[in-house]
């Protein structure tokens, strides 16, 4: 399988309740595509700022697009099929930035609650045992990291915003992501480092 991330940022002068019922109808055309396996939607719900530090993105929603291959993705943009989902794109969307990921996990549901980690930071980061015994020590029913190995641009929609990898993490109810946004904001607080954004989201998977 493969997969592809994208950031979403809503247009200047949208609340964010609707740029997500916006999106939310943009799904038909997204799910339309020939041969996509997988489409969830990560609706942002809170932030968790990192104290002292400013977020290394904008965000508004996180997309999850899965393929068979790579071939197959780039076949789909470019298919008739692809037409009215770029027609809708400036009804609600002011900037995007899609990222191509090292390897696909399975589809993962999100019925409780769930935090998304935007990072950004240097190869040679020292960061991820401390990271992992900071995710262990919380009640997470399940864990994903995505690693970008490229970033894919919109042309009309510049400058990009980079990021290194993200990190999903699931749990059982909207209070445990409530505790664990803020516990890993203070870690990220420490973390010199590495930039971090942190979201807590919805989803809706369409596919």
């Amino acid at each position: 399988m493969f997969k592809r991330m994208s950031v979403l940022v809503r247009r200047d002068g949208d609340t964010r309740d609707y740029f997500s019922a916006k999106w939310k109808g943009h799904a038909a055309p997204v799910a339309s595509l020939p041969r996509v396996r997988g489409y969830i939607q990560n609706h942002i719900e809170q932030e968790f700022p990192v104290p002292g530090k400013q977020a290394p993105i904008r965000a508004d929603g996180f997309v999850e697009l899965y393929w068979d291959k790579p071939e197959d993705m780039a076949e789909a943009f470019k298919s008739p099929l692809a037409k009215p989902m770029i027609d809708d794109e400036p009804n609600f969307l002011g900037h995007g930035s899609g990222y191509a990921l090292a390897a696909a996990p399975s589809l993962q549901d999100s019925e409780g609650g769930k935090l998304i980690l935007a990072l950004v930071y240097e190869e040679a980061c020292t960061l991820f045992d401390e990271l992992d015994d900071e995710i262990a020590a919380l009640p997470v029913l399940h864990f994903i990291r995505d690693e970008v190995v490229k970033l894919i641009d919109k042309p009309y929609m510049t400058p990009s915003q980079p990021v290194t990898s993200f990190i999903h993490l699931y749990f059982d109810g909207s209070e445990n992501t409530r505790k664990a946004g803020e516990q890993l904001a203070s870690f990220f607080a420490g973390k010199d480092q590495v930039r971090a954004g942190i979201y807590g989201v919805y989803t809706v998977r369409f596919v």
